[in-house]
């Protein structure tokens, strides 16, 4: 399994959230954590905000040699099957 990608999410209507992605199995995993929460949020759906932000940061990663093509296509595909 691949180290998780997050970020801030400095836009979300509720306030500043970490958003971490992780990737297992040819799924995505979205989790969501509000500032000053220690808890995680399985439940949202990502905003098509957050879908392009994700697809940001993989480029970044394999812009500097790492290989995440499955995941970029997944990415793409806003997590649906083939």
């Amino acid at each position: 399994m691949r180290r998780p990608v997050a970020w801030i999410d400095k836009k979300c209507a509720s306030g500043p959230r970490e958003v971490r992605v992780k990737f297992h199995g040819g799924a995505l995993k979205w989790q969501f954590r509000p500032k000053g929460s220690r808890e995680w949020d399985y439940q949202s759906e990502p905003s098509e905000e957050n879908w392009l932000e994700l697809e940001t940061k993989i480029l970044q990663l394999m812009q500097r040699g790492h290989l995440y093509e499955k995941e970029l296509a997944l990415t793409r595909r806003r997590g649906l099957k083939k």
